[in-house]
């Protein structure tokens, strides 16, 4: 592809309208219940927490959330909890509620599994809320009911957040913990059968709703006392610790991260809360639109009672590694992350500042360790070869050198025959067959004509590979030990590339480095099939081709963190000759194309307003970069601030970044990915985009270097930036 560059831009200012909503809630905690002091019911379990539990969640609403009493039931006795009261008012809530309202629903009480021969789960059994009179009536409010009530609050245009904290609840839509003293939510009921079929439930998660639970519908949700001798559900109360030292505007995912790890740090048998909603309904609070700004890659403390052993929820999953930082809060605590445990856990050490820290506590990440399971793999032959076999490989050489049937790639489409060296013994490789042993020695001439002449068609060439010799083998050993991008494995072992050897047409050993499953025909794969050639005594040419794909490799599969602010700007390129949008993949022979940017309306809505800096670069498949914007490699005139609005201020639905002509398309054809980073800091140093092909040396910052670096004064924030990476491949026209 062809890159013209002059670029037009274009300003704007930003403008918003907020619109009043009203914040509804029902809040349902039933402790006793009637008719359970009477001899046939003695063992009746009352409870002694849920209306605790109730009234803390009603009265944090009100104190931080902003929602008024005019707009809230709390629901605790005998008489406002029985079956007909609470659907009495679930009714009068779905009649309240209009579009982009927020409405909050919350049970804590006694729950129930109760069994239907005809219903549609596999288990046949509904979970089931216990009303306050249900000793009386033996009826329960069931999981199919509650759900009907939810689904019309979402059809309302009510944004619905659910939390049940009763046993079974998973599915039903209940200072260290002394686990002596646990008392659990559940009532066990054995003789009856609804015999009633019901229709599907309709998903409420699916409207937008988050549901959150107890505990999984097969285990049962506890009580404790705190230290003031107060009863309270364990889920709730980890709840309010966790509503207690979050912002409001944090996200629902960060909230119910410390809630997780509040329990696990006392220890509760067997409950396990359950969350249920859309990623992209995770990622908002828990009311209204807006994430936090400040939000990032947050790991909770499950344990700080030792500064030299804090206990992270958080590991291997989510990229982290030892050596990686977190940092708390104002005062700065740092964490280093020592060693992992299971599939995301971590223990760390306190390297700054005094141990404040406490469970439920949110570490930000602010510094990825340098070595990420993303690193270009590269392998070569074992040792190396002896002088001896290098001598006997280039007479072999000089031969079919001389009679012209010599191929100096593996991917030429001549190629009829490899020599190759696996492991101990050197074998011929041919199209559709299992390979020819050739014994340990280099073949000798007569044995390859032999091969020739039974196994090759006219025409056909052969391609001898060389394995590195000792020199050049401990020299590419030593480059590439302990780089942050590339990691030298087995031949055994899964890899990218391999290192080839070849004589060329003057006799002179050379090599390069060839893409694992590569050949004559491949198509759309980004990375290059071979690297350029080097002589042996450029070696460290080849090494750095080697650290040039890893820095390929780093753009391309680099763990990029949730857009959480919602960026609402995406990248496209847009055809010159009918406006037409390509967002990845085939660019037609003979079109022109410019690079837009566009905006998602979802995202803008929903964005924190925070201008961010552009910078679009070119990443061919031979390894070059190229930095397209902003021009000339100057980080200015980048700013959305000053690119993205109009004379009035409004964000513009799209902006041209250049020339509608930029990129022309001709043959040869090449697969290659234009990505686009968003940065709320400036990028001054604009080199980080630039690279030569893996042709040439030269040092480059890696990826790392710009956005996890962190030090004395200075820390790159990884929740202030963002990567899109789209794929594009020429096509001729058919």
């Amino acid at each position: 592809m062809k890159f013209l560059v002059p670029f037009f831009l274009f300003c704007s200012l930003f403008t918003s309208s907020l619109f009043a909503v009203e914040k509804h809630a029902l809040i349902i905690g039933i402790d006793s219940y009637m008719d359970s002091n009477k001899a046939r019911f003695a063992e009746w379990q009352n409870l002694d927490g849920a209306v605790n539990d109730a009234t803390s969640i009603y009265n944090i609403l009100k104190a931080k959330y902003g929602f008024s009493s005019k707009n809230m039931k709390l629901l605790t006795s005998e008489k406002s909890t029985t079956k007909k009261s609470i659907q009495k008012n679930f009714d009068a809530l779905i009649k309240k509620v209009a579009k982009g309202d927020q409405v909050f629903v919350y049970y804590a009480g006694h729950g129930a599994q109760i069994s239907n021969s005809k219903f549609y789960e596999a288990d046949k059994k509904h979970e089931a809320i216990v009303p306050s009179d249900v000793l009386r009536t033996g009826e329960y409010l069931l999981d199919v009911e509650i759900n009907n009530y939810l689904y019309q609050v979402t059809q309302k245009g009510g944004e619905l957040v659910v939390v049940f904290d009763n046993c079974f609840s998973g599915s039903g839509t209940r200072g260290k913990i002394d686990i002596e003293e646990l008392k659990s939510r559940y009532v066990p009921v054995d003789d009856i059968d609804v015999n009633q079929e019901f229709p599907l439930s309709k998903s409420i998660v699916d409207e937008g709703a988050l549901v959150v639970s107890a505990a999984q519908d097969y285990q049962l949700a506890k009580e404790y006392k705190d230290s003031r001798g107060q009863s309270h559900g364990v889920f709730t109360y980890s709840l309010m610790k966790a509503l207690q030292m979050s912002s409001v505007h944090e996200s629902a995912d960060d909230i119910f991260k410390r809630v997780n790890s509040i329990i696990l740090y006392n220890s509760v048998p067997r409950q396990d809360p359950v969350v249920e909603a859309t990623e992209e309904r995770l990622s908002r609070p828990l009311f209204g639109k807006v994430a936090d700004a400040k939000q990032g890659v947050h790991v909770a403390v499950i344990d700080a009672e030792a500064k030299f052993k804090i206990t992270l929820d958080g590991g291997a999953a989510i990229g982290l590694v030892p050596g990686a930082e977190l940092t708390y809060g104002e005062d700065e605590i740092v964490v280093k992350v020592t060693r992992l445990f299971g599939v995301n856990g971590c223990y760390g050490e306190i390297i700054k500042g005094e141990n404040k820290l406490e469970e439920g506590y949110l570490l930000k990440v602010t510094k990825w360790a340098p070595f990420s399971p993303n690193r270009l793999k590269v392998t070569m032959t074992d040792i190396g070869i002896t002088t001896i076999e290098e001598q006997g490989l280039k007479e072999l050489a000089v031969y079919l050198n001389d009679g012209g049937i010599m191929a100096y790639s593996p991917l030429d489409a001549k190629v009829g025959m490899i020599i190759h060296k696996n492991g101990k013994n050197y074998e011929a490789i041919f199209n559709g067959r299992n390979p020819v042993s050739l014994g340990s020695k280099v073949p000798s001439i007569s044995k390859i004509e032999s091969l020739k002449k039974k196994d090759l068609e006219a025409g056909e060439l052969i391609y001898l590979e060389i394995p590195p010799t000792t020199k050049v083998f401990q020299s590419i050993q030593g480059d590439l030990s302990a780089q942050p991008k590339v990691e030298l494995v087995k031949e055994s072992d899964v890899y990218d590339y391999r290192l080839i050897g070849r004589y060329n047409e003057n006799n002179q050993l050379e090599y390069a480095w060839l893409r694992a499953h590569a050949h004559n025909n491949t198509n759309h794969n980004p990375f290059p099939d071979e690297t350029m050639w080097k002589s042996e005594d450029k070696v460290y040419v080849i090494s750095d081709f080697a650290k040039r794909l890893g820095n390929m490799k780093g753009w391309l599969v680099t763990n990029v963190p949730a857009n959480e602010a919602n960026f609402p700007y995406k990248f496209g390129l847009q055809k010159e000759s009918d406006q037409t949008l390509v967002k990845e993949g085939a660019l037609i022979e003979g079109e022109k194309y410019g690079m837009v940017i566009y905006k998602d309306p979802n995202l803008f809505e929903k964005w924190n307003g925070n201008d961010r800096y552009l910078y679009i670069f070119l990443l061919e498949s031979n390894g070059e970069m190229t930095l397209l914007f902003p021009a000339n490699g100057v980080a200015v005139e980048n700013f959305t601030e000053q690119i993205c609005q109009d004379k009035k201020g409004n964000y513009k639905d799209k902006i041209a970044l250049s020339d509608s002509d930029l990129i022309s398309i001709e043959p040869p054809f090449t697969t290659d990915n234009i990505l686009m980073l968003s940065s709320k800091a400036i990028i001054t140093d604009t080199s980080i985009f630039e690279q030569k092909g893996v042709s040439e040396r030269g040092e480059q910052a890696a990826l790392d270097d710009i956005l996890n670096e962190t030090g004395r004064g200075k820390k790159k924030d990884a929740a202030n930036w963002y990567l899109e990476r789209h794929t594009y491949f020429g096509e001729g026209i058919k």
